[in-house]
């Protein structure tokens, strides 16, 4: 068996749930309405390494209002129109899954990019 690198972070999978798409349509009632059953592609997150989610409240603390305000600038880029930010909607909202261990795959370079 090969052994490849592995990336010292955690990864969070975060999934959607309808009523965030409501929120996002209800923004847009021009365009066709977006549902979980059409969105296939979600955002992952890196954390620090050996992030174990036995309590994701106090866990993602530190992180939830950034990947909250990531995702919905995903949809809208309106601040102003954003609902209040608390880790109660933000778990109505979104699932998500951890993964401690990333492996690299590639013989390609690790670069990162500065979005927005």
């Amino acid at each position: 068996m090969m052994n490849h690198p592995t990336i010292n972070r955690s990864a969070l999978l975060v999934v959607p749930k309808q009523p965030f798409y409501d929120w996002s349509n209800a923004l847009t009632p021009d365009l066709t309405p977006v549902s979980i059953e059409n969105i296939s592609d979600y955002n992952t997150y890196l954390l620090e390494d050996e992030l174990f989610l036995d309590n994701p409240k106090k866990e993602l603390n530190k992180y939830w209002k950034t990947i909250f305000i990531s995702e919905l600038f995903g949809q809208w880029t309106n601040e102003e129109d954003y609902p209040d930010l608390s880790w109660e909607l933000f778990t109505h909202w979104f699932d998500f899954y951890k993964s401690s261990i990333i492996s690299d795959l590639t013989d390609a370079p690790l670069y990162t990019e500065e979005y927005g």
